[in-house]
């Protein structure tokens, strides 16, 4: 088995060449389009923090299936898990004692879970999200901050990653819509601000208060890199929230259960009124819920009247999956092991960068990080708008030179994104990782 690719290969050619003809760009969802390889890859397995491609190449893995598989890939107490649901007949959309103890074990995690529901994806965890908080509110407008991400759904799959150029003054960002096919009418419902910047927020507070149902957001902007509060300002919004009877919505697809047991809301000390948990809730597993105060919760059906329903929600066995996952997650241990392997990877990559002479700010929580390539490395990225600035091609051209020193950096066509590793990942692979970026970066330089 070897390390590394190049960019050819036999029977992942093959595959990708069929598979264009099948399903549009190759594959089941667009991202896994690679765009530093020009087209998608396609892998035989995964053990612990390395994937294998079809062809028997061994990469260590720094995406984790975007930040899901936070225990590394095949770990024994989720497989035993999912073989136990099997064994109980593949029962689907009914409920199961295993149901009652992840409710019961997400709100003894999440300080502000008093309710939970399961869902699959986070777009459709999010989608409900916003009906529940109309519902609650019976107001229809949403603020949400440009650059953060909250799925694919027609309300909030806008100002993600707007061309600078498109999206109108940085204090009062124009709602840019990031795919075809959305009603333009949608953007009456959204009042876009930049993230980090109190006085715009409070201004569109302000002049949509009567319509504003409530603010959602990134806690950590993870999806344009890894972009930090400032100081008091997650308290700010909560605060300014409480003052307006408008709802707190956090989208903790990324950081629920990876930066603390209890995610943003346990580091930050920051409690919104709903928030949605993704990614590492499943371990891997296809599993997200809607989690919040128990006032706002009590509006779904059948004791108020929003719908959130589906055959395949909170199926058993990313349930069973999800049960083990946090079980492990809530051991001794866990989250120091996870910011160690981080201190080590952060200076080694800081220590890399200037070795070489490269300009780029590197910036990070957990075990999630952004190189912003082209940035000062002493001026803090805040808010989208500066963190757009980055080199793009450099970018791109890292992730192919990791991929060709046998490391799964996933590209998205050099995009703003973040990589990541898991509790699976040792100091040793953090090493490798680092003599890998290395002699990229020395090849960029």
């Amino acid at each position: 088995m070897s390390i590394g690719r190049t960019t050819s290969t036999l029977k992942g050619d093959a595959l990708y060449t069929e598979a264009a003809q099948l399903t549009p760009g190759g594959g089941a969802a667009t991202v896994r389009y690679n765009r530093a390889l020009g087209k998608t890859m396609y892998f035989s397995g995964g053990d612990g923090a390395y994937v294998t491609d079809v062809d028997g190449i061994r990469y260590l893995d720094m995406c984790m299936s975007h930040g899901a598989s936070i225990l590394g890939h095949n770990h024994p107490k989720l497989k035993a898990a999912v073989a136990e649901a099997l064994e109980m007949g593949i029962i689907c959309s009914y409920e199961t004692e295993h149901h009652v103890s992840l409710a019961r074990k997400m709100t003894e995690m999440v300080p502000g879970a008093e309710m939970v529901r399961f869902s699959g994806t986070g777009t459709e965890t999010v989608m409900h999200a916003l009906r529940l908080a109309r519902a609650s509110t019976g107001r229809n407008k949403f603020i949400k901050f440009e650059g953060h991400f909250h799925g694919y759904s027609d309300y909030v799959y806008w100002s993600t990653a707007p061309p600078v150029g498109s999206a109108g003054p940085a204090d009062k960002p124009t709602p840019f819509c990031q795919s075809d096919g959305i009603p333009d009418a949608i953007a009456d419902y959204l009042v876009v601000v930049p993230f980090n910047d109190l006085p715009a927020l409070q201004a569109a507070v302000e002049a949509h208060r009567e319509d504003l149902a409530g603010i959602i957001m990134e806690p950590v902007n993870y999806d344009a890199g890894c972009i930090l509060p400032g100081s008091g300002y997650l308290e700010s919004i909560r605060e300014l929230a409480t003052n307006n009877d408008v709802l707190l919505i956090f989208d903790e697809v990324l950081t629920a259960f990876r930066i603390a047991p209890g995610g943003a809301q346990e580091y930050f000390g920051v409690i919104p009124d709903l928030a949605i948990l993704g990614k590492a809730t499943g371990g891997g597993l296809p599993l997200s819920a809607i989690a919040g105060k128990k006032a706002v919760m009590s509006h779904l059906r059948p004791l108020g009247n929003a719908e959130h329903s589906g055959t395949y929600m909170g199926h058993l066995i990313p349930v069973a999956g999800s049960l083990a996952c946090l079980d492990e997650l809530s051991k001794p241990g866990v989250f120091e092991h996870l910011f160690a392997l981080g201190d080590r990877l952060y200076e080694g990559i800081r220590s890399a960068v200037a070795r070489c002479g490269i300009r780029a700010r590197l910036q990070h929580l957990g075990p999630r990080f952004f190189i912003y390539f082209g940035l000062d490395p002493e001026v803090e990225v805040v808010d989208y708008r500066s963190a757009a600035q980055y080199d793009r091609e450099m970018t791109l051209a890292f992730s192919r030179e990791m991929m060709a020193r046998g490391l799964y950096f996933h590209d998205y066509g050099g995009g703003l994104a973040h990589h990541g590793f898991s509790t699976a990942h040792t100091v040793d692979d953090i090493d490798l990782a680092l003599g890998a970026i290395e002699d990229s970066l020395k090849v960029l330089s």
